[in-house]
């Protein structure tokens, strides 16, 4: 079979089925650092030639015994800085979209090789967890929007870190954020899945938390505005459909709240 020649930084494997060979099964050591024991799979595409001249390395997630070789979705590409060539995840075909593709699972993973490289992960499969924050000022209930850089006008949120629950991402991030400490309310869960301009499929799940009308610390360099407004005004600053669906679902929430 014929060589073929990737580049470093070609992302175009993501979302592809490849063969993998693996020659480091679980359990087998670094062939030069004889004290990294491989926790996973780890092998390479046949005749496919990455930048350090060697074939295409990848990683594989979701088996948990040794294996020989295996077909595998690529979900991740692990870029480093400080090498000639990027690392492949790959993961069972049945295994897409499942957690262990999220960037936290991947990054735990593969720590005990990336640890000792600068690098980064662009991983096809994200999750956010988050929470609409609102208040009262003078009698009105008023809701929390904040705009990132990237022009998104929505809630408090951000991402899952490795071990964490969603509640525990959600209460995290509102105060990485905002500086406020969210008390999640009951029986509010709103997900919603799409996919980026980028092409990565994200999931975003929001909280609903009440705060007293105290100071905000908005979190500089990721956020640049803030608005407290009521349920009307904050609908029509949203500008997503999806976020749009999630305040009105608090809305509605709190509205049979108040009637009680």
């Amino acid at each position: 079979m014929l060589e073929r020649h990737i580049k470093k930084g070609d992302k175009s494997c993501l979302e592809k089925e490849f063969t993998v060979k693996i020659d480091r099964p679980i359990g087998a050591a670094h062939p030069k650092h004889p004290d990294i024991i491989y926790p996973i799979n780890y092998g390479y595409v046949p005749n496919l030639i990455a930048g350090d001249g060697e074939e295409q390395d990848v990683y594989i997630l979701g088996v948990d015994k040794p294996i020989d070789e295996i077909k595998a979705v690529i979900v991740a590409v692990i870029e480093r800085s400080d090498d000639d060539e990027d690392k492949w995840v790959g993961v069972p075909k049945e295994l897409v979209g499942t957690p262990v593709c999220f960037e936290c699972s991947i990054n735990k993973a593969v720590e005990f090789q990336e640890q000792f490289y600068t690098h980064k992960c662009t991983a096809v499969y994200e999750k956010t967890c988050g929470a609409v924050m609102f208040t009262e000022t003078s009698g009105e209930r008023r809701y929390l929007l904040i705009k990132n850089d990237s022009g998104h006008i929505g809630f408090p949120k951000g991402h899952v870190e490795y071990g964490e629950t969603e509640e525990e991402t959600a209460v995290r991030e509102v105060f990485e954020e905002t500086g406020l400490k969210a008390e999640l309310m009951e029986n509010f869960r709103v997900p919603y899945s799409y996919i980026s301009n980028t092409g990565h499929h994200k999931t975003a799940v929001y909280f609903l938390s009440h705060y007293d009308n105290t100071e905000i610390h908005i979190r500089q360099g990721e956020i640049s505005d803030s608005w407290l407004l009521p349920y009307d005004k904050a609908y029509e600053m949203l500008n997503y459909p999806q976020d749009r669906a999630v305040i009105e679902a608090a809305e509605n929430r709190l509205r049979s709240a108040d009637r009680v």
